[in-house]
């Protein structure tokens, strides 16, 4: 299991919260894709919408989706969105509030660190599904996430989906060709071949991009929202007097996180 594992819904709300843009809303009823009723947001009339809040669904029938706020009635505790939500809000969805940076902005910055440490920090993967044994073949395209493979254990059964350790293929008789893509190459004197067995690789690898909310994130958390906010747009960070935040995250940011190979790894690249 991964040290660190938060959604990616987890790690934008940590890094709007830093930079001070963040309001999480559940609204008791929403109406018609447009309007929405919270009791906990309490400012005067057309705040939210003077200041140019958007509404963005985490979770609920409308995730994924952003909109406008264009008016706000304190009175009622009333929130109109521009354009309306389709799928349409509804009772118990779950939103953020932002009035500085968009989710696209927030989600292009996490990506970027998430980039910038491409290689250096691994994490651990698990493949079961990419290789099915084929009569006589003893060469397999490895999955291109991994880096580094460090067991290759055959499946007990045919569709059982059952890796026993007693199942483990001896490092000596695989070994991988480091061409693209990257091949596991068996040992046809030293494995035996059962058609239509699944092979399970463990290994290491690159974080991988995230675009969906409920996509995982397994890179420490208070560097990650450190770096990303050195990747946030810089007319925004100046325009809303957070050059302080920008450069504190730059030192706190500047010392990366390292995971090394497992000591049994044989790698994929060079």
């Amino acid at each position: 299991m991964a040290l660190y594992s938060n959604s990616l819904a987890v790690i934008r709300q940590y890094l709007s919260a830093q930079v001070g843009d963040l309001i999480l809303s559940t609204p008791s009823t929403a109406t018609g894709g447009t309007t929405a009723v919270d009791t906990m947001l309490r400012k005067g009339d057309d705040y939210y919408n003077e200041h140019g809040y958007r509404g963005y669904c985490y979770e609920g029938t409308a995730i994924g989706q952003e909109r406008e706020v264009s008016d706000w009635d304190n009175a009622t505790n009333t929130v109109t969105f521009a354009p309306a939500f389709s799928p349409v809000l509804t009772t118990g969805d779950e939103l953020e509030l932002h009035h500085i940076f968009t989710e696209g902005e927030y989600r292009k910055a996490i990506n970027m660190a998430i980039e910038s440490i491409a290689g250096k920090y691994l994490i651990d993967l698990i493949d079961d599904t990419t290789i099915t044994l084929v009569a006589d073949t003893y060469e397999y395209a490895l999955p291109t996430s991994f880096l580094y493979l460090w067991r290759v254990t055959t499946e007990a059964e045919v569709g059982g989906d059952v890796f026993d350790t007693s199942d483990e293929i001896d490092p000596r008789d695989w070994d991988i060709i480091k061409a693209y893509p990257p091949t596991l190459k068996l040992n046809e004197n030293r494995y035996s071949i059962t058609a239509g067995k699944d092979l399970r690789l463990e290994g290491q690898g690159t974080q991988a991009i995230v675009t969906a909310d409920t996509d995982t994130i397994a890179i420490p958390t208070d560097w990650l929202v450190q770096k990303a906010i050195t990747f946030l747009p810089k007319a925004k960070i100046q325009s809303n007097k957070l050059d302080a935040t920008y450069n504190q995250a730059l030192v706190l940011s500047a010392k990366e996180p390292r995971a090394w190979p497992n000591p049994r790894a044989k790698a994929i690249v060079e």
